[in-house]
């Protein structure tokens, strides 16, 4: 299974240089229109998404989350973020629909 980053070059370019796969992107349209293809791949077993891009097509993340377990999306904060606390049982909720 592979692993495969989705977000900004800086992003991508931290992941490329662990062994792992990219793709840039420019915003958050063009990251779900790659998450959607990507979810397509039977070799993708992981996607990390920039978590910057994400927090405007939050929703549709989550939809995507609900309708398919694999490969599993995990968002992580952008190197410009700083540190925050995250509230797993809203994000369990949420992608559950509960």
């Amino acid at each position: 299974m592979r692993v495969v980053a989705v977000g900004s070059r800086s992003f991508v370019l931290g992941f490329r240089l662990a062994g792992v796969g990219g793709v840039e992107v420019a915003d958050a349209k063009d990251a779900l229109s790659v998450l959607n293809r990507l979810m397509n791949d039977p070799e993708i077993g992981l996607i990390i998404l920039s978590e910057e891009l994400t927090s405007e097509i939050r929703n549709e993340v989550n939809e995507v989350r609900s309708k398919k377990p694999m490969p599993l999306i995990y968002e992580l904060p952008s190197s410009k973020a700083g540190a925050r606390e995250t509230d797993y049982r809203a994000l369990l909720r949420q992608v559950l629909g509960v």
